[in-house]
């Protein structure tokens, strides 16, 4: 999303990191310092500390630190710009775009009054009531979700939309209307999609009467809604996500809702579309392990591949629910918590899933069944090449030698085809924004652009004292989504970065990074001695350097 800079600058001005995460988890004062239980892992004794004067924050268990937009990305699952968004309007400053992105408010308007529509025509609709309440849905979760439903006489929307100032051409930027000027959703229950911060960007809908037009329809890909990027339910079900460091995936809006029902809150849906990168990078910023919870069919098993592959290149343990043939979630959820809790339970890592399937087949001599067994190492060497662990991918090949009585040496040229194989992803739609850097951050900026290995030497977002706008132009190098205008921009700058000097720039701002960290540190109920000695030491030299 393009932003102006002066929106990031004024930001970078008034959003205190300590008035920014007191609004999250509660902060304990420690002399000049703050202290809190780490909102991003699990621990007993306080190691994140927030200093007001230095304008950071730093957890000494998990490592995680930097300043308010950083925390906000980090506790909300948002990127650099949709942080920065988020903190212009807790601190009022009026919000610029560079781009089309300036009507999207708008646009959330109109979605969320349709949305209204929807619900107060589900009140009056005894079928579609009936529908809902048929798959056992209470009115708690209706009321929850703001389910809806959308009427067949398409001049009911017509006339509301005119009497709330809608005009056609918004409901068709929206995705209701379809060519013919009708709503493409009519005659069907009406489920919101929200994106991560909780704007409605998109509806699905279910047919609740005979025909033969499909059974579920969601919104086309609209200005506002890319559905690689959006995983129905992930709004309402974040902090129970970050809470159990886990997420459930399922495929559908009525296998959600009924998981919900029963109390497993920390579930989202794919909607039915292809689970994409942005997906898995989405459930990467809240969670380690994850539990595919997909059909026992065959679309339902190439869906569990398809998402496996996308979430090991997160790093990202993945366990396979093996469901009943003919039942989903939704059937599993008339049982009660308990009895799909423990269900939860027994769910197995996707690779150990693969292994049982290898040692159940029995008749090796059968030629089917030597297919079946090759076809399931193809699987799991597939799987495997998206493992960028080491250690884990030794440890994964070290269980399918064991299955099939040999050694893993020889699946690793195998594998390597199958790495080489992995399609570089697509950069996606870039955006522009202005200049306005100082020396040294073009210098470095320009580095990184013609050598972007220098993004993993270095880590220029967290251990460096930089402007806000170069953090927002690494962010767009690192998602490939830099304009080709400040590209050449960079490109241009009259200065060729060296070896040398790249490395000079970097341990300066390494430095003023380690003696914020430092200053922290002093106030840490756990530091050890020769850290504090390390303070003392940087303050002599920094009293000295002034005389």
């Amino acid at each position: 999303m393009g932003i102006d800079p002066s929106v990031i600058e004024e930001v970078q001005k008034r959003a205190n990191v300590y008035d920014v995460i007191s609004d999250y988890i509660t902060l304990k004062r420690v002399g000049s310092s703050y202290t809190a239980l780490c909102p991003f892992h699990n621990e007993k004794t306080p190691s994140f500390m927030v200093s007001p004067d230095k304008n950071i924050f730093k957890c000494f268990g998990c490592g995680k630190a930097g300043d308010a937009i950083k925390f906000v990305m980090e506790y909300e699952g948002l990127s650099y710009i949709d942080a920065v968004v988020k903190l212009a309007n807790k601190y009022g400053i009026p919000i610029k775009y560079t781009g089309k992105e300036s009507n999207f408010k708008g646009l959330y308007s109109v979605t969320k009054k349709i949305t209204e529509f929807y619900k107060e025509q589900l009140k009056h609709n005894k079928e579609a009531k009936n529908y809902l309440f048929d798959r056992n849905l209470s009115p708690s979760v209706i009321e929850h979700f703001e389910l809806g439903y959308s009427p067949e006489d398409n001049n009911l929307l017509l006339k509301y939309a005119k009497e709330n100032n809608i005009t056609d051409e918004e409901l068709t930027q929206i995705g209701i209307l379809n060519n013919n000027k009708k709503d493409r959703f009519s005659g069907r229950i009406i489920f919101p999609i929200k994106d991560q911060k909780g704007n409605i960007v998109a509806f699905g809908g279910r047919i609740i009467k005979d025909s033969n037009t499909a059974k579920y329809i969601n919104s086309p890909e609209t200005v506002i809604y890319r559905k690689s990027e959006v995983l129905y339910g992930f709004y309402e079900a974040r902090d129970y996500i970050r809470e159990k460091n886990e997420v459930i995936i399922v495929e559908g809006y009525i296998d959600l809702l009924s998981l919900w029902q029963i109390g497993i809150k920390n579930v989202v849906a794919t909607l039915g579309t292809a689970f994409t990168k942005e997906h898995a990078n989405l459930i990467s910023k809240f969670a380690n392990s994850v539990i595919l919870m997909f059909d026992n069919d065959n679309a339902g098993k190439k869906a569990v591949i398809s998402a496996s592959k996308e979430l090991l290149k997160k790093d990202l343990e993945i366990k396979y629910l093996k469901i009943p043939e003919g039942k989903d979630p939704a059937d599993l959820s008339t049982k009660g918590y308990r009895f799909v809790k423990s269900l939860l339970d027994e769910a197995k890592d996707i690779f150990d899933v693969l292994i049982d399937n290898l040692l159940s087949l029995k008749d090796l001599q059968d030629i089917n069944t030597r297919k079946k067994r090759e076809d399931i190492i193809n699987i799991y060497l597939e799987l495997l090449a998206n493992v960028e662990n080491i250690s884990k991918l030794d440890t994964y090949l070290e269980l399918l030698a064991k299955a099939i009585g040999t050694t893993k040496d020889i699946f690793y040229t195998r594998l390597q085809k199958l790495r080489a194989n992995i399609k570089k992803e697509k950069p996606e739609e870039k955006d522009k924004n202005k200049l306005n850097l100082n020396y040294n951050e073009r210098l470095l900026l320009k580095a990184i652009i013609k050598d972007k290995t220098l993004l993993k030497k270095y880590d220029f977002f967290d251990k460096m004292l930089v402007s806000q706008l170069f953090r927002y132009f690494i962010e767009q190098i690192k998602e490939d989504k830099l304009g080709e205008e400040e590209e050449q921009i960079i490109l241009n700058f009259e200065e060729e970065p060296t070896e040398e000097s790249i490395n000079q720039i970097v341990k300066k701002l390494q430095a003023d990074w380690k003696e914020k960290e430092l200053g922290l540190l002093a106030f840490n109920p756990e530091t050890n001695p020769t850290d504090l000695l390390l303070i003392k030491k940087s303050k002599l030299n920094e009293l000295k350097n002034r005389r």
